[in-house]
């Protein structure tokens, strides 16, 4: 289960990271905006997006998902393995966080939510099989620690 687990959280930073999102007057993906967030943030700060336009959350968006994308990757090398699991369900909280700031707004005004949404449902699907092995890897280390206490 633990080599499934970590090709899943890397499946999951590679499908998180090619979610395409519709900027300026063209179409990339979100990894590039993972990398533009920070000195974007640092030179202007993080701003409002009260009309719900796409392009709005663009910048919050790619830090959030740094974030988890980092906090993943983190927890690939962590030792304890009940730990790791919990730092792992943490960055996956941060990407499901960036891909719901990212595909809501108003669908209606424009069609690029839905282009994410689409785009962003194999990170969706590869993602939940990631939590349900985390909470199956929680009952295997449950079960190890109470047969541990039971030798003693």
């Amino acid at each position: 289960i633990y080599l499934m687990i970590r090709k899943l959280k890397i499946w999951t930073i590679i499908l998180h990271s090619f979610i395409i999102i519709g900027a300026g007057h063209g179409i990339g993906i979100l990894a590039i905006m993972d990398l533009m967030s920070i000195p974007l943030i640092l030179e202007d700060g993080i701003k409002e997006n009260p009309f719900g336009y796409f392009s709005g959350n663009l910048v919050l968006v790619g830090l959030i998902s740094i974030i988890g994308k980092i906090v993943l990757v983190i927890s690939l090398f962590i030792k304890k393995e009940l730990i790791k699991n919990i730092i792992g369900i943490i960055g996956l909280f941060f990407l499901w966080l960036s891909f719901y700031v990212l595909i809501s707004g108003n669908w209606k005004r424009d069609s690029l939510f839905e282009l994410a949404f689409w785009t962003g449902l194999p990170f969706l699907i590869c993602s939940i099989f990631l939590l349900v092995l985390f909470f199956k890897d929680f009952e295997r280390i449950e079960k190890l620690n109470e047969k541990v206490k039971g030798d003693k």
